[in-house]
């Protein structure tokens, strides 16, 4: 496909995404399925209660009819697919959650170790179905290494990059369009750091429909992503490391749902091991929010930006840890077999 066949994509998937968002959230709305708020102790989103949820499921079928119509007139190679069916896979999880959730009228869905053991099956099957990974080279930052694992040890890896992509991406889904808006500044770093020209006929249509989805999940949102949604997009991330041999650099390149998720591991270790909070709450993004209720210690600086600002702000720090992935490749263009 051309540049041109591609800018007629974002023409079209851009407002489709956009429209076909709005309908879903007000067919949501009109039989009352809505987000519950988990109750963190102190009062935060408590007036998001019941806002439509689920909006990942558009994202995914939209996708899908793009995949389809490209692939009538271009062949997709299996990497492609791979990318696309590790959402799907990833993305069912988020679904079984949002479903229990809005079933039982919960904030909570599945329990987290059910969580992991689904993602971890949904890995397998990915790594069944597709053994064609299993030789693809590691590249390694700053250098221009790339080391190919044993099977099993490859594995490993893989199961480590879907289980941490979509659970950090989870996490990062607190804020309107903050996961949304973060997942398309990685994907063009993907394109950036190149390499995944086997790719770009799945990679670049997510784009366009996750800027028409922001549409209506920008602040103040009236679609949700939803566990579906995350999970989905946390999955077409991963997938696009593991095809395109970015796994160690992943951590770089979507820099921000580490911090996110590290901002969490610390946050729980730091109290139970010495009964102190480091942030207002975590994840990091509800630490500059405004939050009723808090009567404990933290120790950072006590932040109250408007949740447009943060969100943008965490936009512009992904997009620097973008930077520094495409730094980290310098030297990578030499890179042919493992080592």
């Amino acid at each position: 496909m051309t540049i041109r066949d591609y800018a007629v994509l974002f023409l079209v998937l851009v407002p489709v995404s956009a429209g076909a968002a709005a309908a879903f959230a007000q067919w949501m709305r009109r039989y009352n399925l809505g987000q519950r708020i988990r109750e963190y102790g102190p009062t935060l989103h408590a007036g998001k209660s019941g806002t439509p949820t689920m909006g990942g499921t558009v994202i995914f079928v939209l996708w899908g009819l793009a995949i389809g119509g490209i692939a009538i007139v271009h062949p997709i190679p299996w990497q492609g697919w791979f990318m696309f069916m590790a959402a799907g896979g990833a993305g069912a999880v988020g679904m079984l959650d949002d479903i229990l959730s809005l079933r039982y009228r919960r904030s909570l869905g599945l329990r987290a170790w059910q969580k992991v053991m689904l993602v971890t099956a949904a890995a397998g099957v990915m790594f069944a179905v597709f053994p064609e990974i299993a030789p693809i080279p590691f590249r390694v930052p700053f250098s221009a290494l790339a080391v190919v694992l044993p099977g099993w040890a490859a594995f490993l890896v893989y199961w480590a990059v879907f289980l941490a992509t979509t659970n950090s991406m989870n996490l990062t889904d607190g804020l309107d369009g903050l996961a949304a808006g973060v997942t398309v500044v990685i994907l063009i770093g993907f394109l950036l750091i190149g390499r995944t020209e086997t790719i770009v006929p799945v990679l670049v249509p997510l784009i366009p429909i996750l800027i028409g989805f922001l549409w209506v999940n920008f602040h103040p949102a009236r679609l949700f992503l939803g566990d579906v949604g995350a999970f989905t997009i946390g999955g077409a991330v991963a997938g696009a490391a593991v095809v395109s041999g970015t796994s160690f650099l992943l951590p770089i390149l979507a820099g921000l749902l580490v911090i996110e998720a590290g901002s969490v591991i610390v946050q729980v270790a730091a109290f139970k091991g010495f009964g102190i909070r480091v942030f207002k709450i975590s994840p990091v993004h509800h630490h500059f929010e405004h939050a009723d209720g808090i009567n404990y210690r933290f120790l950072l600086p006590n932040v109250e930006w408007p949740e447009e600002k943060i969100v943008v702000r965490l936009w512009i720090i992904e997009g620097l840890c973008v930077a520094l992935a495409a730094f980290a490749t310098i030297g990578l263009s030499g890179a042919g077999g493992g080592t």
